[in-house]
């Protein structure tokens, strides 16, 4: 992976930016010789997770489907990775459409299915209210007891009280990560595992990265870093867009949202982070990124090879000279790198993170960059980039309104 980030430094005075990567380098040092805060970092429990994951991996042999019932952190990192295998065995429910629940209803009734619910407070409104409905609509097609597991916290919660109720087993969420940095504990780790995925040795790996970021800077990401901690403080940008090029990345845009928008956006500090698809996304936003308002940063995600392509034959002579014995990734990626050139043109801050190719390593490499990345902007600009104060607010009032309605 290299990131690439010229005409950047334009953007901030020399002095404030030797200030920030001095601090950088101080917090990174403290980062390896105590990781409290930075608990996402832990690998010290590892055989502790590894046994659970291969004890749970026995647990849901042969299922047709699992239904994962979890929103936010508990969903949006496993969704993330699993979109890269094009995942079909788990379905994940995290919202309360009642339709979405139906059509799964309707498509599955002759299906075994198992149930992996997950939160981490235990008394999220969503995860408590679908498991509710799942247990009474599949009652007759899930073995609660033997096919069912709960991840939540070490402590008395409803979903505590649940588990006991149905004698299902629960695994403790590790009480020291937070639920947006909890992809790659035991709470991403399992969904991996239970479709066939060595997350074990996807988390050894993982590990490895987060060394080679902190001790090395092997990605060379530490200027963006700092850069980024002194623009968010600025307001002169509102939003930084996340544009990939890899349709099974695409899910990787939208934990990546979740991680820098609920870390980052604080005491009216911060961007929206908006992530995008590409091509799909030069076709209803590229107008306005390359002629409204300059307000935007982007960072841009282009994998240098494809695991995978399909060349254009061109059977009956018909198609453009240009398109005549081309690949289709090789063409996508073309499309990238002149919305780079045209961005560019048109003054708006751009950084590039060409991955080597779409595989799973380079997707581990993007999520540990970006999740060490976005808790150290946040030391840098002086935020807890590990709470959510504001989110807690709407789940109070939501309780409240729910009570006055009863």
């Amino acid at each position: 992976m290299l990131i690439e980030s010229n005409g950047w430094t334009k953007l901030i005075k020399n002095s404030f930016l030797k200030k920030n990567q001095s601090n950088l380098k101080l917090i990174k040092r403290k980062i390896y010789q105590d990781n409290e805060q930075f608990s996402f970092l832990r690998s010290d429990n590892n055989k502790e997770v590894f046994k659970l994951l291969r004890e749970a991996k026995n647990k849901f042999k042969r299922l047709d489907s699992i239904i994962l019932i979890g929103t936010g952190g508990s969903s949006l990192g496993s969704k993330a990775m699993l979109s890269l295998f094009y995942n079909t065995k788990i379905y994940f429910l995290e919202n309360l459409d009642p339709n979405s629940l139906k059509f799964y209803f309707d498509n599955n009734k002759r299906k075994k299915i198992g149930l992996l619910i997950i939160s981490k407070s235990g008394e999220t409104l969503e995860v408590l209210s679908l498991f509710d409905a799942v247990i009474n609509l599949f009652k007759k097609k899930i073995d609660l007891e033997k096919k069912t597991l709960i991840i939540t916290d070490k402590k008395k919660s409803t979903l505590r009280l649940i588990a006991k109720k149905y004698n299902i087993n629960v695994l403790d969420h590790d009480e020291k990560i937070g639920g947006r940095f909890s992809c790659f504990s035991i709470t991403g780790l399992l969904p991996l595992h239970l479709v066939g995925v060595n997350a074990i040795k996807l988390k050894n790996k993982v590990d490895q990265n987060y060394k080679k970021n902190i001790l090395f800077d092997e990605f060379n990401n530490d200027s963006f870093i700092s850069l980024l901690a002194y623009l968010s403080k600025k307001n002169k940008y509102v939003g930084h867009v996340f544009l990939v090029y890899i349709d099974s990345f695409n899910n990787i845009g939208h934990w990546y949202k979740q991680l820098w928008n609920e870390s980052l956006g604080k005491k009216k500090l911060g961007m929206h982070l908006i992530p995008a698809l590409g091509s799909v996304d030069q076709h209803s936003q590229l107008q306005m990124w390359l002629d409204g308002p300059k307000n935007l940063i982007f960072t841009i995600v282009i994998p240098k090879l494809k695991n995978f392509d399909i060349k254009i034959k061109n059977n009956k002579n018909i198609l453009p000279n240009y398109l005549k014995g081309k690949n289709l990734g090789k063409i996508l990626n073309n499309m990238a790198e002149a919305t780079v050139t045209e961005l560019k043109r048109a003054g708006v801050p751009v950084r590039i993170i060409y991955l080597k190719d779409d595989s799973i390593n380079s997707a581990i490499e993007l999520m540990t960059t970006l999740l060490l990345e976005v808790s150290l902007i946040g030391k840098l600009m002086g935020i807890n980039p590990f709470d959510q104060p504001a989110v807690e607010k709407v789940k109070l009032t939501t309780k409240k309104i729910l009570n006055k309605n009863e």
